[in-house]
């Protein structure tokens, strides 16, 4: 598989390098991803997309930055997103669990949070989804690194989760 390229100035190249293995691996295993992003506004599905030879793994991705395309979106309560946060655990499943449901994919990988403001810049919840399965939650402290920073960082944690999930 050729190299990422849109998307290369800003990534290590270990995040590269786990993304063509999570590409050729759910290829060989003719298995499809989806994700649900808010604070990474759709860098991972760019990721994912960026890969030549790689594009029958790619489902599709849906953006959701706000409580509304949220529910719209991914199905999700708009009482739940109001009781637990926009960023938490519960959204972060509902999330992946809504994308999974909402397209083709056979993985779907969900990110929410708060990328350089809010209660706790760097505060990130991440849900990993497939049927038949337990839906995994991750919660990263990145600290007050910087939007950039937070994103990249979100990627390689998104790609490790998905990785597992196959």
């Amino acid at each position: 598989m050729a190299e990422t390229e849109t998307l290369s100035p800003v990534l290590t190249d270990e995040i590269e390098q786990a993304t063509r293995r999570l590409l050729e691996k759910a290829c060989e295993r003719d298995l499809t991803l989806a994700t649900a992003e808010s604070c990474t506004g759709g860098v991972l599905a760019s990721l994912l997309t960026d890969v030549q030879g790689s594009a029958h793994a790619f489902d599709r991705g849906f953006v959701t930055y706000t409580d509304v395309s949220k529910a719209e979106m991914l199905g999700i309560p708009l009482d739940l997103i109001k009781r637990e946060g926009a960023v938490s655990k519960a959204v972060a499943i509902a999330m992946a669990e809504g994308a999974l449901e909402r397209s083709k994919a056979n993985i779907a990988l969900s990110v929410t949070g708060f990328a350089d403001q809010g209660e706790e810049p760097g505060l990130v919840h991440f849900g990993c989804a497939r049927a038949g399965r337990t839906t995994a939650h991750r919660e990263e402290h990145f600290g007050p690194v910087g939007r950039g920073a937070t994103r990249v960082e979100s990627l390689r944690v998104a790609i490790e989760m998905m990785t597992e999930m196959l």
